[in-house]
């Protein structure tokens, strides 16, 4: 069991259970950040700076030493943000407009040990190929509330909805919380006791994956 404590500065539930898989002594905190997006600003820049906003996120004084982990994730369609929607026909519309498709799913990780100030960060990108689902598979998966609070408006791993016909990348990413990237940065600190996120992650998700030697030795995937 690692000994370090881990502090997660995010809202998103399903995040909070992936990093469950493993025996982490983990605790919540809100990280209530303005997600506006700056004039100018990339995707990659956009969703590298909310992450890093999150995990400025103050403790309370008589916390213990340890890490404290944020993240983002965004869907990219030529060049545009797709976020959360903001009620049902801006889900609709979403969907829609990835049908036959492909984009990007990025999530960009930050890391800060609660005694310091710096943040470590890295970003995992995923290409996603969409089937040609039709328009009451999408109104069906609305009603299901599902898509409500997810980036893109869908959740790759629906069982029913089975959104994606192909991708490239990281499933975990797509999820929310790229864990061999988390993994490698974290193995950058002295005072972290390896965890073994890529066995873990690929027992949990039943998937051989064909790039998690390359994240870990450092290789830029996406």
């Amino acid at each position: 069991m690692n000994q370090s404590k881990f502090w997660l500065a995010s809202n998103s539930p399903r995040r909070r259970e992936i990093l469950t898989w493993a025996a982490w002594h983990l605790e919540k905190v809100s990280s209530n950040v303005d997600e506006f997006m700056l004039e100018m600003e990339t995707a990659e820049q956009y969703v590298r700076r909310i992450a890093e906003l999150k995990s400025r996120v103050k403790l309370g004084k008589a916390s213990a030493c340890g890490f404290i982990i944020s993240a983002d994730t965004i869907v990219a369609l030529d060049g545009k943000i797709l976020g959360k929607p903001k009620d049902s026909q801006h889900a609709f519309e979403m969907l829609v407009s990835m049908r036959a498709g492909e984009h990007w799913v990025m999530t960009a990780i930050a890391i800060r040990h609660t005694d310091s100030r710096i943040v470590q960060q890295d970003l995992c990108k995923s290409q996603v190929k969409m089937r040609n689902y039709s328009d009451e598979e999408i109104q069906r998966y609305i009603e299901s509330g599902d898509p409500l609070d997810k980036a893109g408006a869908y959740a790759i791993q629906n069982p029913e909805f089975h959104p994606a016909k192909d991708f490239r990348g990281c499933i975990a990413s797509v999820m929310g919380m790229p864990l061999c990237h988390l993994e490698r940065q974290l193995r950058l600190n002295q005072n972290y006791d390896w965890t073994d996120w890529p066995s873990i992650c690929q027992k949990k998700l039943e998937y051989q994956c064909p790039i998690t030697s390359r994240v870990i030795a450092g290789e830029d995937i996406g």
